[in-house]
């Protein structure tokens, strides 16, 4: 049966594509015209969320999370973070913040949106000193990272990655070992044990995957 998004989801979505596509256009510098549209080379932030928010919908129900607060999460936790950003990192604030006029109107349940708020302001970092509380808020923060890591995130840093710096097979060898040593103290470091297991699964695809571009690069 396909996925029949509520009035609410809808909204979340079109506010987040709104917001990123303008940023994505404004990194870029130009776009694709598309049916008399301009679309960027390639709307990163939108594509991340996406990932968040198709991890949601799996994590939800196999630890009893609620679902409704955490999709709302995912789809608004980068709502106002911006590629390329530089100075202080404020967009966890930004975007809670934001909830209320993106909301407003909706069918979302008005009660859930301050555990909304708190899972928001606590995505940020990739590592804790201790696991986050409730359990929504720690859901979000596991799928946030999980979407950095696995086959989709590779799409997602190699189709951004080139507006950052020049792109060549050596320097992308060379980053992706470097990000190995970061992704396993991610994966270990969930908060959830089904988030804990697919990131493990998921760090040894990456292992793997960067050890044969090894073995083919030389």
């Amino acid at each position: 049966m396909a996925f029949k998004p509520l009035p609410w989801q809808t909204a979340c979505e079109k506010a987040l594509g709104d917001f990123t596509r303008r940023d994505a256009l404004r990194f870029w510098g130009w776009g694709h015209d598309v049916d008399g549209a301009q679309i960027p080379a390639f709307d990163y932030r939108f594509e991340h969320t996406l990932a968040v928010v198709k991890l949601s919908r799996w994590l939800a129900p196999l630890v009893s999370a609620d679902a409704d607060i955490l999709t709302c999460a995912a789809w608004l936790h980068d709502c106002r973070k911006r590629l390329g950003q530089k100075g202080k990192d404020n967009h966890a604030s930004e975007a809670a913040g934001a909830l209320d006029e993106i909301l407003d109107g909706t069918d979302f349940p008005p009660h859930k949106i301050e555990t909304v708020r708190h899972a928001i302001l606590h995505h940020v970092g990739l590592s804790l000193p201790e696991p986050l509380e409730p359990l929504e808020t720690a859901c979000l923060w596991d799928i946030d990272k999980l979407s950095k890591l696995g086959a989709a995130s590779l799409v997602h840093f190699m189709g951004i990655n080139p507006a950052f710096q020049p792109a060549t097979t050596s320097e992308t060898l060379k980053k992706g070992e470097e990000w190995l040593e970061l992704a396993h103290g991610i994966a270990i470091g969930m908060n959830t044990a089904p988030a804990k297991l697919e990131a493990m699964g998921r760090f040894e695809f990456l292992r793997h995957y960067y050890k044969r571009l090894k073995y083919e690069w030389s």
